[in-house]
């Protein structure tokens, strides 16, 4: 049977990831600003914080770093491609510690040949409904090891028609 080509998906910025990234940081703040003690310790301390969630909100939320993912390639097998802002493209396999629900999936990646995975949270505002859909389908049924591989690539194959 011939295996349906990649599943390809540009991400878009997400609002959502915005201000649930805002919301932690502005709490992890304020959890320091509050702790007794000196000020002189506790507010570069806090400073800190907020430059860490600048940071995680420009290269997670809004994808504007060169690290930055911008998109993915998932095929049947689970053999993935993330693709940074930079052009650099990291191939590798979808590991079973991905997450697939409703609202969250995150896809945990080991580049070939490393021993660190990498991992994005993938929330509905950054692609289309239909995508989603897709992307969640092929998740789930290609780590679900009670269906055979030709099983899963006419599932995947029988997405890509519509």
């Amino acid at each position: 049977m011939k295996t349906p080509p990649p599943l390809r998906l540009e991400l878009k910025p997400s609002r959502l990831a915005a201000k649930l990234l805002a919301a932690g940081v502005v709490a992890t703040a304020l959890l320091i600003a509050w702790l007794p003690g000196e000020w002189w310790w506790r507010a570069p301390v806090a400073v800190a914080i907020g430059a860490y969630g600048v940071w995680l909100v420009r290269s997670r939320a809004y994808a504007t770093l060169p690290r930055s993912i911008v998109a993915l390639e998932v095929a049947a097998d689970l053999r993935a491609i993330f693709i940074e802002r930079s052009g650099r493209r990291i191939d590798g396999t979808v590991q079973p510690d991905s997450y697939v629900g409703a609202m969250l999936t995150t896809i945990v990646l080991r580049p070939t040949g490393a021993y660190q995975s990498r991992a994005i949270a993938i929330l509905p505002d950054m692609l289309g409904a239909e995508d989603f859909r897709k992307l969640r389908v092929l998740l789930r049924l290609g780590r679900s090891p009670e269906h055979g591989a030709e099983w899963v690539t006419s599932v995947v194959t029988r997405l890509g028609r519509r």
